[in-house]
């Protein structure tokens, strides 16, 4: 199967030495002459308010995409989230094509008590439906959630964080979650980072017994001349489209290396395995994994020739046989406002 395949973003950005407001809109479109049924155009907007004094910082931000569950519920190897938060959404189950909206609102505030002490209270708001819905294979959820907590700094680099996390999971049942986690973070530049968390979350149904889990993370961000690496693994707790709420462990791996100042290589991978915390759901233990290599080459400022070649592979432990799809995109990249 082959087409083609749009993709346009703007961002409008105010900037002023204490606040910052920016708002992104994004579609993206394909189309398959021989195979129309598998043509579809997503929408996204993202939005960023932020605002700063020297002892301050507090924000909000949003999301709202409506896209094909064929994209939406396999994800491929870009990077989701920020470091050890990142979108746990995807069940990798579908039965009838059909279409996901997603709104995500998280705002946050931190204070600076003293030059060693920070006070940080974090909230999130995330609503998922389907306008085809299916028992056990895509249902609505949502999920609300609070985090706070307080951080010391150890050194002008790190600093140790203790917080306190609770969060309400509407899904096929209802579920209360509350739990802890002590972090480390290591900022060895503006742009390198290095993190490390360990903690537990205990999960109580509206029937059923109660389940304890460990979540946990280490990786980080590092930026040299011609590198960027990001390396993240994690276990969390969170629902999915399934109708239930798994356990993850998942791994992320992106590096762009920058071989000359006109030609950029890429790599990037994603590995999960979910596992339902209920004893009698019908949701399957699912292992997934995506993966992308592709380079680009810059004609000029504005413009650039790009090659990706695309993999997925995904496999439940209640089928015969697992599954997999490979891609390959040629295209053109035009950033009007590019400036390196």
């Amino acid at each position: 199967m082959s087409g083609g395949q749009a993709d346009a973003a703007v961002t409008f950005r105010t900037v002023d030495p204490r606040t910052t407001f920016e708002i992104t809109p994004r579609v993206r479109s394909t189309y398959f002459p021989d195979e129309p049924d598998e043509d579809s155009t997503d929408y996204f907007l993202g939005g960023l308010f932020h605002d700063e004094t020297p002892r301050r910082r507090t924000g909000i931000g949003a999301d709202f995409a409506q896209e094909d569950v064929s994209r939406s519920e396999f994800p491929g190897a870009d990077i989701d989230g920020d470091l050890g938060n990142p979108d746990d959404l995807d069940s990798g189950r579908i039965i009838e094509r059909s279409r996901r909206d997603l709104i995500r609102v998280a705002p946050y505030f931190s204070y600076d008590v003293s030059q060693r002490y920070t006070f940080d209270l974090d909230a999130r708001y995330i609503d998922v439906s389907y306008d085809k819905t299916a028992a056990g294979f895509q249902q609505d959820f949502s999920e609300a959630g609070v985090t706070a907590g307080a951080a010391i700094r150890l050194s002008p680099r790190s600093s140790l964080a203790l917080r306190g996390t609770a969060s309400r999971y509407e899904t096929s049942s209802d579920y209360d979650a509350y739990g802890g986690l002590l972090e480390w973070i290591t900022d060895y530049s503006q742009t390198s980072r290095f993190y490390m968390r360990i903690g537990g979350q205990q999960t109580e149904p509206e029937n059923g017994d109660s389940e304890s889990s460990v979540i946990a993370g280490i990786g980080g961000r590092w930026q040299s001349q011609r590198n960027r690496l990001f390396l993240d693994l994690t276990r969390t707790v969170g629902p999915v489209a399934a109708g239930t709420i798994v356990e993850r462990h998942q791994l992320r791996f992106r590096l762009n290396h920058d071989i000359s100042e006109r030609v950029t290589t890429v790599l990037g991978a994603r590995f999960s395995r979910d596992e339902s915390i209920e004893e009698l759901s019908t949701y399957p233990t699912r292992e997934y994994a995506a993966a992308e290599a592709g380079i680009e080459w810059r004609i000029r400022r504005q413009w650039a020739l790009a090659a990706t070649y695309t993999y997925r592979w995904q496999e439940y432990e209640d089928e015969v046989s697992d599954a997999s799809a490979n891609g390959f995109k040629i295209g053109i990249v035009y950033e009007p406002r590019r400036t390196e």
